[in-house]
């Protein structure tokens, strides 16, 4: 019987090495990931999203809030089925591992081959209309409110260098009315350049989703609910502003220019909800306080949302959301609120009144322990841990000290897990040294694992192990 308390496991997946993955973390890596948690009983997986990023490659900062980020694509050929085994090892071999991810130039590497495998299919399926150009059609249509939006965007920032500050493009195409006038002069000279350049970011998004979704049966079939960060904020750098910049209020949030919406807030958040259900279990929203704080709203829109998206528990979510706009609906800010959405539906914070989730994601147990005297020394007091040393043992008492928090959901980072250092540099720029293969592969591995098992038993936070966990362990 599985605990109503739960343990998961927080991890940038950029940062995630494994064999061939020619710089970054990938889909590949997230099936590991998921084999790791499921053989550890933990009963999630949380990362960071997984859209698209701009220049600044922070995850917050999204290209587009549909459009899923190319560098997270595992392009080996078993993973795509028109790419060129001669052309992946040749990337294969040149590429270098090291402590920093290297996104330009993986970014860039990872696009290559998915054109080179790009070319391939429009040969000898999209030219041919076989049944594998009737899959991506189909995508395409289940996509066309943002898919073709998308692709004008890209194709736009090709001309552009690769910068997507459309504020500082050619004035032919910096505003979306005039890009899309550009865009059906250019296709009238030359047709086939511009089809092909458009059909290949829409190819490229299929392959994501394709390979996004398939993480998540994996995840399902191991009894791991996948969770990830929806924020309400989007980059002015970005599709979705270029396309409706009056919808949008600029700001700087922690020294990053960003948006949030001035109209439709919940419609928008709906939409990432939406594209983002067919991927993960539940969503972390960490900045709708700040962002609906802005937002013109009534509670009429708000009740009309959530009757669209029923209560999980089978009661009216709207029932149980009392609105005051003049103190807009607070979340926790000790950590951020999980919000179940099964099937796309969103559960609001208030049906879960108490902090429900509590995070060491971002400045890891060890961080605290090197950095908090005052924590060393009741640690040692409690669970008998040397505070001179940091080892195997001092993360299991840390990980017995997490489990032990009230709140009914909790995660450690995979720097805990692998015992790592909080790397001073951007954190969306760090490679760890050690993937899901490698902690498995460690002498320690048999006996952490055991004690890891007792602490989730000691701590009411078991997740019974499926059949197929047990199988893969």
């Amino acid at each position: 019987m599985t605990s109503a308390r739960t343990a998961g496991l927080e991890v940038p997946v950029f940062a995630i090495p494994r064999d061939g993955d020619l710089g970054c973390g990938d889909t590949r890596v997230v099936h590991e990931l998921i084999d790791l948690a499921a053989e550890l009983r933990l009963h999630h997986l949380t990362i960071l999203p997984i859209q698209e990023t701009v220049r600044d490659n922070d995850p917050a900062s999204a290209i587009s809030i549909y459009a899923l980020d190319p560098i997270l694509l595992d392009v080996d050929p078993a993973a795509v089925e028109d790419a060129s085994p001669e052309a992946y090892q040749r990337i294969a071999a040149t590429s270098e591992a090291s402590g920093a991810l290297a996104y330009g130039r993986v970014k860039k590497a990872k696009l290559d081959l998915l054109w080179q495998a790009f070319e391939q299919f429009w040969e000898k399926h999209f030219l041919q209309g076989t049944s594998r150009a009737r899959a991506y059609h189909r995508f395409c249509r289940s996509e066309q409110n943002w898919l073709p939006d998308y692709a004008l965007f890209r194709l736009l920032m090709d001309f552009e260098q690769g910068s997507e500050a459309w504020q500082d493009w050619n004035d032919e195409y910096a505003r979306y009315g005039a890009a899309k006038r550009f865009l059906v002069g250019l296709a009238t000279k030359k047709p086939e350049a511009v089809e092909r350049q458009l059909a290949f970011y829409a190819y490229v998004q299929w392959i994501a989703d394709d390979q996004w979704r398939r993480v998540r049966t994996h995840a399902e079939r191991m009894g791991v609910r996948l969770i990830t960060d929806l924020h309400c904020a989007i980059s002015p750098d970005s599709a979705d502003f270029f396309r409706s910049p009056s919808h949008y209020r600029m700001e700087m949030i922690k020294g990053r220019r960003t948006a949030t919406c001035r109209t439709k807030l919940l419609g928008h958040l709906e939409a990432r909800l939406r594209r983002q259900a067919s991927f993960f279990d539940q969503f972390r929203i960490a900045d709708f306080r700040q962002s609906s704080a802005h937002a013109e709203k009534t509670e009429e829109d708000l009740r009309a949302f959530l009757d669209r998206l029923p209560d999980p528990d089978g009661d009216s979510a709207a029932m149980h959301f009392k609105v005051d706009w003049q103190s807009p609906p607070s979340l926790p800010m000790r950590s951020a609120q999980l919000w179940p959405a099964p099937n796309g539906h969103l559960l609001p914070p208030e049906a879960r009144p108490l902090m429900s989730f509590s995070s060491f994601g971002t400045d890891s147990l060890r961080r605290l322990w090197t950095n908090d005297p005052r924590f060393r020394s009741r640690l040692k007091n409690q669970w008998a841990v040397n505070p001179e040393r940091y080892d195997a043992r001092t993360t299991l008492s840390l990980l017995r000290k997490l489990f032990q928090h009230p709140a009914p959901d909790v995660q450690i980072s995979y720097m805990d897990l692998a015992g790592l250092e909080n790397n001073p540099s951007d954190g969306w720029l760090t490679r760890y040294p050690k993937g899901p293969h490698d902690l498995r592969q460690s002498a320690e591995w048999e006996d952490f694992r055991t004690e890891f098992h007792k602490i989730l038993e000691q701590t009411s936070r078991t997740l019974e192990p499926s059949e197929k966990a047990v199988e893969s362990v």
